[in-house]
């Protein structure tokens, strides 16, 4: 198909008609020829930069997965065991923030890594398959948690009143065996990391509809 040739157009350079004398004539002197044959260059290399800067991107999130894929992978159990344990006891502290201290009932400040702490009525040392176990925890204060030994009378009254008698003889009377291997810790992580997620958007929420 032959491209008809307009009668007039408007130059690309100083938007003044005029009447092209072929089809890709653009500019109505040679001068801003010159300037339009410019400003091509300058957009055509703006368009490969910017494909080039999308590209560079893409390139650099593909090596940080990887890299992030790799160090996963050469992640040990114990590390694994860290982060499952970190991502319970910051569920446990947001669900249980505004809540006074298990074991003395007093209302320290809350704030994380400051008075208020995710305690073991049953200690990870002594029943290290009750690390995971929600009816053996609760937000405790650090003066009962760290200078009161857990303060482990105080923390089972208190367990007592929020989960009933019958749950807390459950964990007194668990003595088992258990080894966590780490496909159970990461699956730990994942959900108490989600869960966790969800109290503090649920949390952001209301203190916006309050504010």
């Amino acid at each position: 198909m032959i491209n008809k040739l307009p009668n007039h157009r408007n130059c690309k350079v100083c938007k003044t008609r005029f009447k092209p004398d072929r089809v890709e004539t653009w500019w109505c002197c040679p001068e801003h020829k010159e300037e339009y044959c410019i400003l091509l260059y300058r957009k055509d290399r703006e368009r490969r930069q910017k494909k080039k800067s999308v590209a560079d991107k893409q390139l650099a999130k593909t090596q940080k997965d990887e890299l992030k894929a790799r160090r996963e992978k050469l992640k040990t159990k114990p590390q694994r065991m860290a982060e499952a344990q970190a991502a319970f006891n910051k569920y446990v502290r947001l669900k249980y923030l505004g809540v006074p201290c298990i074991s003395c009932g007093r209302y320290p400040e809350q704030k994380y890594g400051g008075t208020m702490e995710c305690g073991h009525y049953r200690s990870r040392g002594s029943t290290p398959h009750l690390r995971f176990n929600l009816h053996n925890t609760g937000s405790q204060c650090v003066y009962c948690n760290r200078h009161l030994s857990g303060n482990v009378a105080g923390f089972r009254i208190g367990l007592i009143e929020r989960d009933g008698l019958d749950k807390v003889q459950e964990v007194d009377s668990s003595h088992e065996t258990r080894k966590f291997d780490i496909p159970y810790l990461i699956r730990i992580k994942t959900i108490f990391t989600k869960k966790a997620k969800m109290l503090e958007k649920r949390r952001s929420h209301f203190q916006e509809v309050a504010a």
